[in-house]
């Protein structure tokens, strides 16, 4: 039996196609359909001559799979290389083991790159594209929502063919590797740091909060003329508020405002709530300002 080789037009073949990993979606078996479809054109050249084969490599992979849809291609890639090692092993021999071996691979790595996509990509790396190009649509460009697009995109095609030639390179090896070098759980921690950053920075640039509460001490002070009289005269001393926050850290009223959001989240607030809750303040303070003249919050 010739052997069956997977080439660089089988490889493009599964890229251009993994971009459809979201087009029929459903809640039984979420990505499985897309999953195979991936692999339409290599499961023809792969098992073309064997029925029996090329039917079990499809109901195989119509089983439940959901994940991150830029980490698919690692799982694809390794799914690519256990493929062709059992279309060429002989058909007298029993490929049992190697075809259970596929769908625990995807298994095993479907759920740590679901939250590490989610956390690297969607909840940080995304955001960070997103404000760049919000920073230059704010200055009143055009090119803002184009370059945002651009930095994305650029990610998501590169990051898709890597993942997926080094995930068929790796093969099997790859789900070891990445449990001995405990790579999943340093690139979380590193996302999760990154993703803080950008929250601060995002915090600092994009929430305005300040008051206008002060401080006054009404007070006396001795005055000398240039007589040589001196008479005491009162003083009043004013403090802002601002002035001293400013002072311990600045920007530390909306950090503590996005704080609080955040606690509220956990508790299990709503974005709408939230906003309620905001419009709320901010009314409360503009009915005290106007009534009073003492600004709270602005």
């Amino acid at each position: 039996m010739a052997e069956k080789k997977i080439t660089q037009s089988d490889i493009m073949s599964v890229y251009w196609r993994s971009f459809f990993d979201m087009a029929s979606i459903n809640y039984e078996r979420f990505q499985a359909l897309p999953y195979l479809f991936t692999f339409q054109k290599v499961f023809k050249k792969l098992y073309g001559d064997n029925k029996e084969r090329m039917t079990r490599a499809c109901l195989r992979h119509v089983e439940m799979f959901n994940t991150m849809p830029l980490f698919i291609p690692v799982i694809q890639g390794t799914t690519l290389a256990l493929e062709e090692k059992i279309a060429n092993t002989p058909v007298e021999e029993d490929t049992a083991e190697l075809e259970e071996s596929v769908n625990n691979i995807k298994v095993a790595l479907m759920g740590p790159f679901a939250g590490i996509g989610d956390s690297l990509m969607w909840g940080t790396f995304r955001p960070i594209a997103m404000s760049i190009g919000a920073s230059i649509a704010a200055n009143g460009s055009a090119a803002g929502p184009i370059v945002a697009l651009v930095i994305w995109n650029v990610v998501n095609f590169a990051f898709r063919y890597f993942t997926l030639v080094y995930g068929y390179k790796a093969g099997t090896t790859m789900l070891t590797t990445l449990r001995s070098s405990n790579i999943i759980e340093k690139i979380s921690t590193a996302g999760s740091v990154l993703g803080l950053m950008v929250l601060g920075v995002l915090t600092a640039s994009w929430v305005s909060l300040n008051t206008g509460l002060a401080l006054t001490v009404e007070g006396t002070e001795y005055v000398t003329d240039a007589n040589g009289v001196t008479t005491e005269q009162p003083k009043v001393i004013t403090t802002a508020l601002q002035e001293v926050l400013d002072g311990i850290h600045p920007k530390i009223l909306p950090l503590c405002l996005v704080m609080f959001m955040a606690g509220l989240m956990k508790k299990g607030w709503t974005t709408t709530k939230l906003i309620v809750l905001v419009f709320g303040i901010a009314l409360v303070s503009a009915v005290i300002s106007t009534f009073t003249g003492v600004v709270i919050f602005c």
